[in-house]
C-alpha cells in the first residue's frame, strides 16, 4: 500500500518509500504514454492548422487524413527505431556485465588458489620443521 503524500511528509522512511514505489512505474511505459501524448498533440495542431486555412471541406478532409496518416507513419518508425536502439544498449549491457561477471570470478579464483597455495606451503613447511624436531 502506498502511503499518502501527507502521512509521508512526516515520517522521512515513509516519504523515501512513498518516492520508491512512485518510480515503480518502468521506463518503457513512461516514455510510451509521453510519446504518444506528443504524437496527439502534433497531429492536433495540424489539423487545426489545416482546419484555418482557406480550401474546399473536400481538400480539408483529405488534407487532414493524409496528414494525420503520415504523422501516425513516422510516429511508428521513430518509435521502432527507439526500441531497437534501446534493446541493442541493454544487450550490450548485459553483455559486458557478464565479462565483468567472468573476469571477477576468475580473479577471485586465483586469489582462492593464491591463498590456499601460501597455507598449504606454510603447513608443509612446518610439518617438515615438526617432522626434523622428532
Amino acid at each position: 500500500m502506498i502511503p499518502a503524500p501527507a502521512e509521508a511528509a512526516g515520517n522521512t522512511n515513509n516519504a523515501a518509500v512513498y518516492k520508491r514505489q512512485l518510480r515503480r512505474v518502468t521506463m518503457g511505459d513512461r516514455g510510451r504514454t509521453e510519446f504518444w501524448a506528443f504524437m496527439a498533440g502534433l497531429l492536433a495542431g495540424g489539423v487545426a492548422a489545416i482546419l484555418y486555412a482557406p480550401a474546399k471541406g473536400e481538400d480539408t478532409r483529405k488534407k487532414i487524413r493524409e496528414t494525420a496518416e503520415g504523422a501516425y507513419h513516422k510516429g511508428e518508425e521513430f518509435y521502432e527505431k527507439g526500441v531497437t536502439g534501446a534493446e541493442k544498449i541493454y544487450h550490450d549491457g548485459i553483455g559486458k556485465a557478464e565479462k565483468i561477471y567472468s573476469d571477477g570470478r576468475a580473479k577471485v579464483g586465483e586469489t582462492i588458489d593464491s591463498i590456499r597455495g601460501k597455507v598449504c606451503g606454510e603447513e608443509a613447511s612446518s610439518e617438515t620443521v615438526s617432522k626434523a624436531k622428532k
